[in-house]
């Protein structure tokens, strides 16, 4: 009986470890990345109590015995748009697809995000910033859609600018930073959120410099300096939100990459705040960076570790790394690069994370199935270390991996023939 010794335990005086394991002799056994998630996580306020433990247990217990059906919604790099609803067994480790979602055909969505409820969906769709509302996994409904008003030119059809990335905050007043790409390219968007989370008003559009392109974005854990990746500059960005009421932006500097080569596309944060991980396209590595706790800027540690195999020809034009993103508890760190010809393979690699966020080593390179095309996308979940979702556009498949033991392999897959689909995961429950 689950729930009668979770409640003792968070009534009870914590015993160094001991709370945790007692769990283990209800019922199943969790799973070892389940109980790792558990132990000795800080996530940036002082170490779990046994009452944290007992609440993150009882999660952990609960979605395996009650809900081992989670879902996934992924989209499109082309039109006609379409959201992708899938459902991931992971006792039967079946996937299937169990919703098409039809959207505006020309707002195919390359990049999207829960915001921190899960209640909506923001959406980068071509020339327009999209927000949807999420009545349930198979119920997704279209809610409004923004143009790219950062710079007239931007909106013309003959631009090729394309809205590429955005940023949902977890932390009031929940507003969401969006990143166009390509021709002019210089300035974020900052939208404001109604009160049922829908994007509302642009309240501000700050500058970066001319000839920039931001791929990704990256708050600290107190969500109060932001960082972008400027893959055209070659620079990582740091903004200020001017306070904790105020979603606007103000810019404390930026910092350039160690060879001119490099291309940063993605930034990943740890939960301590003092490690950003810098993801090069072009130079396809990974770099760490130590974040300053005076100026808050980013100091490249000199450390960095490669995406693709040593040795590969043509390393500078056949690869792109994609991204990179943390486990649920913080202790590893996946990343991942795409191949720029469908005869070559992409690959995945995954890092083990000291508690202070330094990176304590390499655990594996591994080759994906295709090239991965625009995507290879990789998307751990976020319940626990043990499920990761990647994504690819050249065949079309989504698939998902088993995290266990320090090593990667892959449970499910399931391909959906439609033009573009393959882009990024996000996991609904």
């Amino acid at each position: 009986n689950v729930l009668p010794l979770t409640v003792r335990l968070a009534q009870s005086t914590p015993r160094k470890r001991g709370a945790d394991w007692d769990v283990w002799r209800c019922g199943r056994r969790p799973r070892r990345a389940q109980v790792a998630g558990l132990i000795g996580c800080t996530r940036g306020r002082g170490p779990w109590t046994a009452a944290d433990t007992a609440v993150r247990s009882l999660d952990a217990l609960g979605t395996n015995r009650k809900m081992p059906v989670h879902h996934l919604v992924v989209g499109t790099w082309t039109p006609p748009g379409a959201i992708f609803t899938f459902a991931f067994d992971d006792e039967k480790l079946t996937l299937e697809l169990v919703k098409r979602t039809a959207i505006p055909e020309d707002e195919p969505i390359s990049w999207m995000t829960f915001d921190h409820a899960k209640k909506n969906i923001y959406g980068a769709a071509m020339k327009k910033w999209s927000s949807y509302a999420v009545e349930s996994p198979t119920s997704i409904v279209h809610q409004t859609s923004h143009p790219l008003v950062h710079d007239a030119k931007a909106q013309s059809p003959e631009a090729s600018t394309r809205a590429i990335f955005l940023l949902a905050a977890r932390k009031p007043p929940h507003a969401v930073y969006c990143n166009p790409f390509y021709a002019h390219a210089g300035h974020g968007s900052v939208f404001a959120v109604s009160p049922s989370g829908a994007l509302a008003d642009n309240v501000q559009n700050f500058a970066y410099q001319p000839g920039s392109g931001i791929h990704g974005m990256v708050f600290d854990p107190q969500e109060e300096y932001l960082y972008s990746a400027d893959l055209k500059a070659n620079k990582i960005w740091v903004h200020r939100r001017r306070g904790p009421s105020s979603p606007e932006l103000d810019l404390v500097g930026a910092v350039g990459c160690p060879d001119e080569r490099d291309h940063p596309r993605w930034v990943a944060m740890h939960p301590s705040g003092h490690f950003l991980y810098v993801l090069m396209e072009k130079g396809n590595r990974l770099c760490e960076y130590a974040v300053s706790p005076t100026t808050h800027l980013p100091e490249y540690t000199s450390r960095h570790w490669p995406l693709i195999p040593p040795g590969i020809p043509d390393r500078w034009t056949q690869y792109r790394a994609d991204v990179c993103a943390l486990s649920y508890s913080g202790g590893y760190l996946f990343a991942s690069s795409r191949a720029n010809s469908f005869d070559l393979t992409g690959y995945v690699a995954a890092f083990k994370l000291r508690p202070s966020g330094a990176i304590e080593r390499q655990i594996c390179l591994n080759p994906t199935p295709t090239s991965g095309g625009h995507s290879n996308a990789v998307a751990p979940s976020d319940w626990t270390d043990e499920w990761v979702a990647i994504t690819d556009d050249q065949e079309g498949w989504l698939e998902v991996y088993r995290w266990q033991d320090e090593f990667l392999a892959r449970v499910a897959r399931v391909r959906v023939p439609e033009p573009g689909f393959g882009m990024n995961a996000i996991w609904y429950d």
